[in-house]
Parts: C-alpha cells; sequence; structure tokens
C-alpha cells in the first residue's frame, strides 16, 4: 500500500489507498481521508494507556505520567516517520522526539 502510495506522488498520479491513523504516511505526505457513507471501514477506534493494579500506589510519579500521557495521532505519526528510516533507532528516535517536543512532555509530568 505505501509503495504503491509513493510511486504514484512520484509520478503525479491520482491514487487510492486504505489507510489509518495513526500512520507514518500521514506525516511523511499531505494525505486526506474519502468519506465512506456506507461505513465500510468501520468507525474510528482509540488507543488507551493501561497500568497493572497497584502501580498508582507503588509508583505514583510513573502512574501520574502515564495517566497525563495523551498525544495525537499527528505526534504518533511523527515518531513512526523517523522509526521508518534506514538504520532507524527506535530509542533514540524517541529520546530525541521527547527532547524537540519539551513542551508537550512537560505536561504528562506531575507537578512537584
Amino acid at each position: 500500500m505505501t509503495a504503491a502510495l509513493q510511486t504514484a506522488i512520484a509520478n503525479d498520479e491520482a491514487i487510492v489507498v486504505t489507510g489509518w491513523t495513526p500512520h507514518w504516511k500521514f506525516a511523511r505526505w499531505d494525505l486526506k481521508y474519502l468519506e465512506d457513507p456506507e461505513n465500510v471501514y468501520g468507525g474510528a477506534e482509540q488507543i488507551h494507556t493501561i497500568a497493572r493494579d497497584g502501580l498508582e500506589e507503588d509508583l505514583p510519579g510513573a502512574y501520574a505520567i502515564l495517566d497525563a500521557f495523551e498525544w495525537t495521532p499527528e505526534q504518533m505519526g511523527e515518531v513512526m516517520l523517523m522509526n521508518q528510516e534506514e538504520d532507524a533507532e527506535p530509542y533514540e528516535n524517541a529520546k530525541q522526539w521527547v527532547e524537540e517536543n519539551q513542551d508537550i512532555v512537560q505536561e504528562w509530568l506531575p507537578e512537584s
């Protein structure tokens, strides 16, 4: 799907592909969703953070971060795109994203 998309874009050709969010292709190219009036592809899905029972008591700081953690599909797509590069290092890319997005990360941290 992404190979066909990349080829069509490079050749300035129209193309329709299946897609979902989050996905790195939205960070790489200016794409849009087509309407799905018959709901063939289903409704929107959600991503949730989960934690084990007792984490809030055992590690309140870690729990507070997980509880406050929230990012957009666009932000997820940015990190996914970083990890598409040849010789990508996901851990290093995550660190880079955190360093470059301190305003977002600070919202996740508990107040001292």
